[in-house]
């Protein structure tokens, strides 16, 4: 029986992709470099803020302006980082009946930390999730387990009870370095395609699914 549902945040429980766009182009624009469609930010997100930011000023990349265009982009995500973020649809619902139901929810992101509540905040006011963690300097990034080994241990839980949700080859990854069966959701960045050549344990394509599957 599941008695804690662990989420991603980007791409799973919000749609970010645009808020997180704009930062980044807002950066690279900063030091006088290409921008990029919306869209394509699709496969640059998941690895953490370093990566994105390395990946997005390509041949540019110096470890200087890496500095700087992370600074630019927190910058101007700490002010815009909800202008355009939507919850996915259903999830609202979604964890209000996980809370009839006392399952335990919890967020794990490669988001840096200090977002992950604004946004949770913003976008499911009267939920509560039991621990709610970005990228942390005490965890190295997903999809090393530590974050998630930690999270079930601290709050008294057991793996065999636990079920990671995510939208992405990291997110699978990370789940299973953990120990942790993994759902993948086709509504995120990246697919169903991508999450099943990845491993995930079950895809589902609605919000209903997913808690037909937790309550399965």
């Amino acid at each position: 029986m599941l008695k804690l549902v662990v989420f991603d945040l980007d791409g799973t429980l919000a749609d970010t992709l645009a808020d997180l766009a704009n930062a980044v182009n807002y950066a690279l624009a900063r030091q006088h470099l290409p921008t990029y469609p919306v869209d394509d930010y699709r496969h640059f997100v998941g690895n953490g803020i370093d990566n994105l930011i390395r990946v997005t000023m390509a041949d540019a990349y110096t470890p200087e302006g890496a500095v700087r265009a992370k600074a630019d982009f927190q910058t101007y995500y700490a002010d815009h980082c909800t202008d355009c973020t939507v919850a996915y649809d259903g999830i609202e619902t979604l964890l209000d009946r996980l809370d009839t139901d006392h399952t335990a929810t919890a967020v794990i992101s490669n988001k840096p930390d200090r977002f992950v509540p604004e946004i949770l905040s913003a976008l499911y006011p009267r939920h509560t999730f039991l621990s709610a963690w970005g990228q942390r300097d005490e965890f190295p990034r997903k999809p090393s387990p530590e974050s998630l080994e930690a999270l079930i241990e601290r709050n008294g839980y057991q793996k065999s009870e636990t079920l990671y949700v995510g939208d992405s080859n990291v997110d699978v990854v990370f789940a299973h370095n953990a120990g942790v069966k993994v759902c993948g959701v086709s509504w995120g960045f990246r697919g169903a395609k991508e999450l099943r050549e990845a491993g995930a344990d079950f895809i589902v394509n609605s919000a209903e699914e997913l808690y037909r599957l937790v309550n399965g």
